[in-house]
């Protein structure tokens, strides 16, 4: 590993990848890239998963943090795929907690094809910001990922470097300080992901809420599963749920069932 660390010459440093980071440009990624910049690594590639699903406000953080990592002088590029809507379509209905197949097709599968395309010797180290600190409980992922990985089957079996795996908070903010990034409030939003809690619908814009529901319209089906949101349906109702207090929502009535025999009395 040692010769990764080397420094390049002139010629091989516009071209050779030696470090990967993919990135969503949301606060721990961005950090990863000010971290990678202080240590000097050269032959960095900052790679986007772009999901065809992201907010439009995102989009424009997207450019912005591209241009700010190739000041920094770091290679972008973005990956692509089906998309979420489209794959939706395919799947006719959405994923779910436990049946999460967007992530293989959005983010995971676009991404080892592009290091097939641009690493093809597997010399490169993938770079990724987990800590453990944002582990939800002891069977979070993120609990138990390694500081380092020699293989890694999501990354092609490439080495995989997780350098903020012990780091708090105040350590990932200082490095967004130091970058002159403000720090976000919420996740990002490269996705209107699934997964989001109140906290994230809350910040969906009119854009947002059309978008989706056109989206549950076509596919017959509602993108959040009702039995997660005290029984809303749709993601207007999701919405008015994620603005309630606290256990407050109450759905709507279903209209009563009619009977065509006109037997039953009115």
């Amino acid at each position: 590993m040692t010769d990764l660390f080397a420094p390049l010459s002139a010629d091989a440093r516009s071209s050779t990848i030696r470090f990967v980071i993919f990135s969503s440009y949301g606060n721990d990624s961005c950090a990863l890239i000010q971290w990678a910049h202080e240590w000097r690594l050269e032959g960095v590639a900052v790679v986007y998963s772009d999901t065809g699903w992201a907010t439009a406000a995102w989009a424009e953080r997207v450019q912005k943090m591209e241009a700010w990592a190739r000041s920094l002088g770091f290679a972008t590029y973005r990956t692509t795929s089906i998309g979420f809507a489209d794959l939706a379509r395919e799947k006719k209905g959405f994923p779910t907690q436990r049946y999460q197949w967007c992530s293989w097709r959005l983010k995971i599968e676009p991404g080892m094809r592009w290091l097939a395309e641009h690493d093809a010797e597997k010399r490169a180290i993938c770079l990724v910001g987990v800590r453990h600190e944002e582990a939800k409980n002891p069977n979070d992922g993120r609990a138990q990922w390694p500081g380092f990985s020699p293989k890694s089957g999501n990354h092609g079996d490439r080495a995989v470097l997780a350098p903020f795996v012990e780091m708090k908070e105040d350590g990932r903010n200082a490095l967004l300080a130091r970058a002159g990034i403000e720090v976000l409030p919420h996740r990002s939003r490269e996705c209107r992901c699934i997964n989001s809690n109140k906290a994230d619908l809350r910040l969906f814009d009119e854009a947002d809420i059309d978008t989706i529901e056109a989206l549950e319209a076509e596919v017959g089906k509602t993108m959040y599963r009702p039995h997660r949101c005290m029984g809303a349906k749709g993601i207007r109702e999701v919405i008015k749920w994620a603005n309630s207090p606290r256990g407050a929502y109450e759905p709507p009535e279903e209209p009563a069932a009619i009977c065509d025999s006109m037997w039953c009395e009115q």
